[in-house]
């Protein structure tokens, strides 16, 4: 039997991804107000040990706590996670299947994707990265200078939600 490419194995299960998730219950038809967002979202980060403010800068860096965000390479939600990467990461991390149009699920598996990754390099600038570009990109390169811009928005978000206080 012929071996696929990985690419158009990847393009045949995101495919697929799209339209099993595209037949889910549309939660993200409801839009969720900021304040619910964030709750969703700092439940999630403490559900998974860490900072909210942490969570909160990615969400809104990556969707500005927009649950109905898509991103043109299919990432979906308040967290903007890419189908394939539920497909793995829901069962491996949360240990069921998730729905990304569910802003819960949505927010709960990014929490679990960066705690993975924390726990993993240990530096949550690194963990940014990783989030981006990739945890194998990570671990043999570091952060890409492409990568920079996102890392370092997104700490400095952060930073302002901390001194702010936003997650409590």
């Amino acid at each position: 039997m012929p071996k696929f490419p990985r690419l158009l194995v990847a393009a045949v299960v995101t495919a697929g991804l799209t339209v099993a998730l595209a037949s889910q219950p549309a939660y993200a038809a409801t839009r969720l107000s900021p304040a619910q967002a964030r709750a969703i979202l700092t439940r999630a980060a403490h559900h998974h040990r860490l900072n909210p403010n942490f969570v909160l800068a990615v969400s809104y860096w990556e969707s500005g706590w927009n649950q109905a965000a898509r991103s043109r390479t299919g990432a979906v939600g308040l967290m903007q996670v890419e189908p394939y990467t539920a497909a793995w990461a829901g069962p491996a991390l949360l240990h069921r299947r998730v729905n990304l149009n569910n802003p819960v699920d949505n927010a709960e598996l990014g929490a679990a994707l960066l705690r993975t990754y924390l726990d993993q390099l240990h530096d949550p600038k690194l963990t940014l990265a990783a989030y981006y570009q990739g945890l194998g990109g990570v671990r043999r390169y570091g952060i890409y200078p492409s990568s920079r811009s996102y890392v370092d928005g997104i700490w400095k978000l952060r930073n302002q939600f901390q001194r702010a206080r936003l997650g409590g």
